[in-house]
């Protein structure tokens, strides 16, 4: 689908990089996310509760589907369309890389995976015939996933015609019946005399929330007290209430009027100040989230901590992460002011349950309008797709206690905790996409000056199933003047 461009509007984001490599004459084609579970999303709306200082859910706010939206999109507006859109992209990827070399260096620094292979899938030879089948075999066995319909279409049919049933039955990757195959191949949408364009997509899985409580280093007995090492374990803290973060002055105001304003989930500047949550896509398993933490307060950073600190990449929850120590030591200084600085570093990479998506398309447009010729034809694909993760940045911050007066109040002030703030999606298991595979800043120049450096972008991306079918154009609703 070599003049598809993914450009959303009910989810506003700007093209990707990976949009270069399916687009050659780019038509604007614009399309609606709908999140077809939102209904199924509760606790996204809070509001002080003055009583028991501190935010309490609104269990009586009507949710509507544009605040699910908003939420998944976080403060940044962007991070659900942002993966929605890679997620497009790597789909119906299919570059001619015989055009220029440019072409073939990107295709190999965005579908590079860690095992030397690349994630797209597709086996560049003149065709397909039982003379490759030993060639084809090698290719396929040290694939380990596949992230666009073409190379999913590709290997199916080689597997149908080619490969036994044994050879194919513990691959990992969906296997299209010749049928399926054939419709693809009908529709014509790998063609670059056609002019194709989605139409809509929706996301069948339910979004889950992080909760984003914090953990607090008190000294209780998980203190050390022979390095005043503090352990972290239980994260069962709402980051503002009078043992955490508080304001006395503020908490007598009205919401609106000076005092704690009331919010939903990842929208805008308040939530994002008070609470660490984050509405995710999909489903996850909140306890990978939030690791073991030691909080230790030093004259001078450790050269340990330093190593760490300048690789703020590594992955604190993989078995053979790069950290210095064992255990996930953050360390802090504090001067004779009081200032206190952090050296908190690394992340935490959670997998999601795998996305259920469903994509309307049309096989052929006008190049000029964009509009659907009159002989176009309309498709649906339902698939899932795995590979996803959703990266936390660990916080070490300080508690802030404040009076009726707006004065700190020492005793109930600089509490070391800990928070996991939701940093965004990738498709990679194995190291964070936009730091090197030891966690040092990513040095690889992208070969487009456009394109956003990153590091085995779709390493895991993997389509585990996918249906495509011929459906009847749809009816448009009437519109009133």
């Amino acid at each position: 689908m070599k003049k598809l461009l993914s450009i959303i509007t009910a989810l506003t984001v700007a093209a990707s990089a990976t949009s270069s490599l399916v687009s050659c004459k780019v038509i604007t084609n614009e399309f609606k996310i709908e999140i077809t579970e939102w209904k199924n999303v509760k606790n996204l709306k809070y509001a002080f509760n003055k009583e028991k200082k501190q935010y309490e859910v609104l269990e009586d706010e009507k949710i509507i589907d544009s605040d699910v939206k908003k939420s998944l999109d976080g403060i940044t507006g962007n991070l659900t369309s942002t993966i929605v859109n890679d997620m497009i992209n790597s789909l119906f990827f299919n570059s001619d890389l015989s055009v220029t070399k440019n072409s073939i260096k990107t295709w190999q620094y965005l579908f590079e995976t860690d095992n030397g292979t690349y994630a797209d899938g597709q086996f560049r030879t003149a065709g397909f015939n039982s003379t490759q089948k030993d060639e084809i075999q090698k290719y396929y066995s040290s694939t380990k996933n596949i992230s666009s319909l073409l190379g999913l279409m590709q290997y199916s049919k080689w597997s149908n015609i080619v490969a036994s049933d044994e050879e194919t039955a513990e691959s990992g990757f969906a296997k299209l019946d010749p049928k399926t195959v054939e419709e693809i191949e009908k529709s014509k949408i790998f063609e670059s005399s056609a002019n194709q364009g989605i139409t809509n997509v929706k996301i069948k899985s339910t979004p889950t929330l992080y909760s984003g409580e914090i953990g607090l280093a008190e000294k209780n007995g998980t203190t050390d007290e022979e390095t005043d090492d503090i352990k972290i374990s239980a994260y069962d803290k709402k980051f503002i209430s009078e043992s955490t973060n508080y304001d006395e002055e503020m908490a007598e105001k009205e919401s609106g009027k000076g005092g704690y304003a009331d919010y939903t989930v990842g929208i805008g500047t308040t939530a994002y100040a008070y609470d660490y949550s984050q509405l995710l896509v999909s489903n996850f398993n909140t306890e990978d989230i939030k690791l073991p933490v030691t909080v230790r307060k030093v004259k001078e950073q450790s050269n340990e901590s330093k190593e760490n600190f300048q690789k703020q990449g590594l992955i604190l929850n993989k078995e053979n992460s790069k950290k210095q120590q064992d255990e996930i030591i953050f360390e802090y200084t504090e001067d004779e002011k009081g200032n206190k600085n952090s050296y908190a570093y690394g992340y935490s990479l959670v997998p999601l349950d795998p996305i259920k998506m469903e994509i309307e398309l049309i096989n052929d447009r006008d190049l000029k309008t964009g509009k659907e010729k009159p002989e176009s034809k309309y498709y649906v694909i339902d698939l899932t797709i795995d590979g996803l993760n959703a990266a936390f940045k660990p916080i070490l911050g300080f508690t802030s206690y404040k009076n009726e007066k707006g004065e700190s109040v020492e005793d109930k002030s600089g509490i070391p905790f800990v928070g996991w703030r939701f940093a965004g999606y990738q498709f990679n298991s194995s190291n964070i996409v936009s730091y090197n595979d030891d966690g040092t800043v990513l040095t690889a120049k992208a070969p487009n000056k456009k394109m956003a450096k990153s590091n085995k972008k779709f390493n895991d991306f993997n389509i585990t199933s996918l249906t495509f079918k011929e459906v009847e154009k749809p009816i448009k609703p009437e519109t009133t003047n």
